[in-house]
């Protein structure tokens, strides 16, 4: 561009003597001064000056005027130091001097050379174009437009070289004022104005090169890719070093842009060998080149060096490069690219889809959702969310995790049909898991929401809401009908005879049961059991003929508790003074079921009727032998009041004394204590020897009445022997009824603690953290310190991890048992794991690990549970170290996994030789942990299938669904069934 303006500036030169000749007219006959002038045309200005300055002051004021300009016209020229203070001096001496428009014009030039614009346009402002010779108005023009365009005034410039393009004069000021608004659209980026004027200018020697460089880049810009090609590529062969190297780069690109990466890569290369060094444009451009040419180890090499950079074009770098990691199948990198870009706010629609690939990675690598919600918090309205969400959800159906899977899909802003089914074959799913662990409540809001109404009202009869379940029983059985769900709908008619049953309601649950029974075939063992539960109705109606006739029909059908209902039957006929056939049933009781629970109550019942029917020997017999075994404990004292009963009856009353008195002095607080006492009373009062009972009484420390207190003590003493007599189900039932009838006594707490227990040991494992609970909020000691350590137990064994983690905690704040502080620790820790605060997680693990209290087995959880927690928060760096440790003992379920998860993290990066090195390595060990053998192939399948090599992966996913066998129900042949379909695909 400076050399161009040189030539015109040359020309310029010779501009001025048209005007000279013009204004010397007058003073032709002036030898000396026609002299000086020839001089000054002729460029000797110093000649020129010295002349000009020679002649005396004693000429006419037009001449002095018209000398002055030309001797100041001479100093511009020579660039005298002093021009600018001469050239004040001059205008004020001379203000309507000869030249003066020439003098303003030569001064700004003078500015305008030396690179002061500002001032050559404060002068070129002076000058009237219409004052300066015709040929030099365009040369004015262009110097003006010029000086504009380098002090930043690009209107005035462009404005100004159109003028000199219109003006008459020398076609060289026109090109290059052509040239430099052509250069100005171009700079702009105005390229449809910049293309028509340079391309005028291809053929002019002086701007050909830049022109066409500028030309081919316009066309460029405007997409006009062929036709760069088409200019540029004769061009580039006919150019010399320079141009060729940066004609390459735009020629380079236009290829990229048609996708002919190949040529693109061909000019690109001689680019390369023209410089000495990249820009970072040119770092990010080979980037994006290697990268359609799936050279991704180039690609990520010089994308890695421009996403240092916190800019636009380094936010993108790390997003191609997030990109150019994928395709190389290191998810790692992939997600610290996509992190970093997402962080950056040049490009909001990058910064967005890299915050999108970014969660989406951090869910495949750590399960992390986090990442997610703060997605989700920032494009609230994004397309991409049902995507992620559909995405992750199946992730989690084919982990089995189905509460993630119903939360995955409950986020879908716009749910698709399918998607609706998902989501309550999801709850459906998550409901049965928590049926299964015994957690009702939870599993109710589940079933809920799948509309599973037969299983919501299971849930409510599972938490003793039977009134209710009894009306969604009859809703699913109206709305379901026979024939959509039979097995169901006979069930829900066995059921709701069931809840009438716990209800009392004896009278409609032989309804239903009989209901059940009309229905036909159904389950052999329900129908055995609903025999046995018509037996217990016609029992509880006083229908003790037909009861017998029920409980033979369950004996009949092969019922689960046969020796319940031959006790039952025993009743029943005791009660219809069958007493030889209570008898006998019950002698065929203990004959056939000698490990029977009723065995006890066999012999006591035996014992009793023997006593109706005056056989004392029979009857002694029978409660002697209930004395002898610590097994019959339950009975020992009623079997002592009944046989101080026989003494009375064989008038042996000092014998049954002391059988009465054992009764109090063994069970004091038992209820048989009470007809222990009335025996001794009655015995006493029989010798008439009242005062003997009175001082018996005061021996015993008691009166001849009680008080409410001592009733109340009488009744929970009661309870309490129910439960440590090991009869759970009684005890519930004397508990509750104590609490019922003493809600304000001391021993409330004690009284939920068993009933808690009592729960535990019946497997009502909800309704026992509820009694726990209770004392949990009624500090009592001891009581309070056990019940905090089962309840916390139960949350944790219920799911319900967020429960667990309170409970946890509020153990360690008031255990005083060590065993018990140990457990709160370990405890806390696996629940902090399980409710995903895995932050909280590695602090936990980390008491537990400095702890030297616990086993190697404790300590080796705690190391299992911060490698995952690690692993979970994406530091796979400190999560590797760890599963190293835990992997030296891949004997072990932790060990063998920790083994896994390290072949996991070579294939996450992309490592598959080493992957499968180590796959080789793990199978190489002979573990025992089979179901981590058989993820590890699966992975090994994984990465047969990325490296295209389908054949193989078939076989090494057949190989595990034939060879492998589950102890219990696992994913490993869904998961290796999913990829055999996968290959079936692709080798067809």
């Amino acid at each position: 561009m400076i050399r161009f303006f040189h030539i015109i500036l040359f020309c310029s030169l010779f501009s001025v003597f048209s005007l000279v000749q013009a204004q010397e007219r007058p003073f032709a006959d002036h030898e000396e001064f026609q002299t000086a002038v020839d001089l000054f045309k002729q460029g000797q200005y110093w000649s020129a000056y010295q002349l000009f300055n020679s002649f005396g002051a004693a000429q006419p004021p037009s001449f002095i005027q018209l000398v002055a300009s030309y001797s100041l016209l001479c100093e511009i020229a020579l660039g005298d130091p002093a021009v600018e203070y001469k050239a004040a001096q001059w205008e004020q001496e001379y203000p309507s001097a000869p030249l003066k428009h020439t003098v303003y014009f030569k001064l700004g030039n003078y500015y305008a050379d030396k690179g002061r614009f500002k001032e050559a346009l404060e002068v070129y402002e002076k000058v009237k174009p219409e004052r300066l010779p015709v040929a030099d108005r365009a040369a004015f023009l262009f110097r003006n437009g010029y000086a504009g365009m380098q002090n930043g005034e690009i209107n005035k410039a462009m404005a100004l070289f159109l003028d000199t393009e219109q003006a008459p004069g020398k076609d060289i000021y026109k090109w290059g004022a052509r040239y430099y608004r052509g250069y100005l659209y171009y700079a702009r980026g105005d390229f449809e104005q910049a293309v028509p004027l340079l391309e005028q200018l291809t053929d002019i020697p002086q701007y050909a090169e830049l022109s066409q460089t500028y030309l081919l880049q316009s066309l460029f810009y405007l997409h006009q890719y062929e036709q760069v090609i088409q200019t540029g590529v004769p061009l580039y062969k006919h150019a010399d070093r320079a141009l060729r190297t940066t004609l390459a780069k735009t020629l380079s690109e236009a290829y990229f842009a048609l996708n002919r990466t190949e040529e693109a890569r061909t000019f690109f290369d001689d680019y390369l060998e023209g410089v000495t060094t990249l820009t970072i444009t040119d770092r990010y451009y080979s980037g994006i080149l290697y990268f359609k040419l799936k050279d991704y180890v180039q690609a990520a090499e010089q994308l890695a060096l421009v996403g240092e950079r916190h800019d636009s074009i380094g936010q993108n770098a790390l997003y191609h490069l997030g990109e150019t990691y994928i395709r190389l199948h290191n998810k790692v990198d992939a997600l610290e690219a996509f992190k970093k870009a997402s962080s950056m706010p040049f490009d909001p629609v990058i910064k967005e889809d890299a915050f999108f690939n970014y969660a989406k990675l951090s869910f495949d690598l750590n399960s992390d959702i986090q990442i997610l919600a703060a997605y989700r918090k920032e494009y609230p309205e994004s397309p991409k969310l049902d995507e992620i969400q559909n995405y992750m959800a199946a992730n989690y159906f084919l982990n089995q995790d189905y509460a993630m899977a119903v939360e995955a899909l409950s986020g879908l802003k716009n749910p698709s049909k399918e998607n609706i089914r998902d989501l309550e074959k999801a709850a459906y799913l998550r409901g049965i898991q928590l049926y299964k662990t015994g957690s009702f409540r939870e599993a109710e809001k589940f079933f809920d929401q799948a509309g599973e109404t037969y299983w919501v009202a299971e849930c409510q009869y599972r938490s003793n809401k039977f009134q209710k379940s009894i009306l969604l029983w009859k809703e699913f059985i109206k709305e379901s009908g026979s024939f959509s769900n039979p097995e169901k709908y006979r069930t829900s008619h066995y059921n709701i005879a069931y809840a009438y049953f716990k209800q009392k309601e004896y009278a409609l649950a032989e309804e239903w049961f009989h209901k059940y029974i009309r229905l036909g075939k159904g389950d052999i063992h329900l129908i055995a059991d609903t025999y046995l539960r018509l037996g217990d109705c016609s029992f509880a109606q006083y229908a003790h003929q037909q009861a017998t006739v029920e409980y033979r029909n369950a004996l009949d059908h092969h019922t689960a508790s046969p020796d319940y209902a031959l006790y039952q039957i025993a009743m029943a006929q005791g009660v219809l003074s069958k007493d030889p056939e209570k008898i006998r049933t019950l002698d065929q009781l203990m004959k056939d079921y000698p490990g029977s629970a009723f065995y006890s109550a066999a012999l006591f019942e035996q014992g009793r009727t023997y006593i109706q029917t005056n056989q004392y020997e029979k009857a002694e017999e029978r409660f002697s032998a209930i004395l002898s075994f610590a097994s019959h404990s339950a009975f020992h004292a009623k079997a002592l009041v009944e046989l101080g009963l026989i003494r009375i009856n064989t008038h042996k009353p000092d014998q049954a004394l002391d059988y009465y008195k054992e009764v109090l002095q063994r069970f004091p607080d038992s209820p048989e204590a009470v007809n222990a006492l009335a025996g001794i009373e009655n015995v006493y009062l029989a010798r008439n020897d009242s005062k003997g009972f009175f001082e018996y009484l005061e021996s015993l420390g008691i009166d001849s009445g009680k008080s409410p207190g001592e009733k109340e003590m009488l009744v929970f003493s009661s309870a309490e022997q129910v439960y440590l007599n090991h009869s759970y189900a009684a005890a519930v039932t004397a508990l509750n009824n104590f609490i019922k009838d003493y809600p304000e006594s001391t021993k409330i707490p004690a009284a939920y603690f068993y009933l808690g227990e009592s729960y535990s040991q019946l497997g009502k494992m909800q309704l026992a953290a509820d009694a726990y609970l209770v004392v949990m909020k009624r500090p009592s000691g001891s009581y309070t310190e056990l019940a905090t350590k089962h309840y916390a137990a139960i949350q944790y064994e219920l799911e319900q991890y967020a429960n667990a983690v309170d409970a946890y905690m509020s153990l360690s704040s008031i255990a005083i048992i060590e065993n018990n502080k140990l457990e709160a620790l370990k405890g806390l820790m696996w629940s902090f794991y399980k409710n995903k605060q895995y932050r909280n997680a590695l602090v936990q693990s980390d008491k537990v690990i400095e702890n030297k209290s616990f086993d190697h087995q404790t300590t080796t959880d705690a190391t299992y549970i911060k490698a995952k927690s690690h692993l979970a928060l994406g530091e796979r760096t400190d999560a590797r170290v760890l599963l190293e440790e835990l992997a030296r003992e891949a004997h072990t379920a932790a060990g063998a996994e920790a083994s896994y998860l390290l072949c996991k993290d070579a294939f996450d990066q992309g490592d598959f030789d080493t992957a499968e090195t180590m796959i080789y390595n793990f199978a190489d060990s002979n573990t025992p942990q089979e179901y981590w053998i058989a993820r590890a192939f699966i992975l090994l399948g994984d990465i047969f299938a990325e490296r295209s090599e389908w054949v193989q992966a078939k076989a090494t996913f057949e190989s595990i669904k034939n060879g492998y066998k589950a102890e219990n129900p696992d994913d490993i042949e869904q998961l290796v069934t999913l990829r055999l379909k996968k290959c079936e695909e692709k080798l067809q």
